[in-house]
């Protein structure tokens, strides 16, 4: 299990697999094979949508999108910031350095 799951376009993922996803956002477990398993607390979900392309997708309605906490739309750098972005990565990628910086509290 995981504490923080990242569901990369989720527009694409089958509405099975979308209402499992939400089901373990809701109801905080999940159950496999007739098992029921707690999710560890914290408990988070991390999701892209396509917002290009729909062909082959399988938008989230309205009363699940509701279960996200925010909603962020972000565009395309501008040229001056996608050259900063590259130059920063130039000789050493942010992920080398990246650090924990929260802990889980018993």
């Amino acid at each position: 299990m995981a504490q923080v799951v990242l569901s990369d376009e989720i527009n694409r993922a089958t509405p099975k697999t979308q209402a499992a996803l939400l089901e373990a956002m809701e109801e905080r477990t999940v159950t496999v094979d007739g098992t029921t398993h707690i999710l560890p607390r914290p408990f988070m979900v991390l999701a892209t949508q396509n917002p290009i392309e729909y062909e082959g997708t399988f938008p989230l309605p309205e009363a699940q999108l509701d279960r996200f906490l925010m909603r962020i739309r972000l565009g395309y750098p501008n040229l001056e910031e996608e050259v900063d972005v590259l130059s920063r990565q130039q000789f050493r990628h942010p992920f080398e350095t990246l650090e924990q910086v929260v802990s889980l509290m018993n």
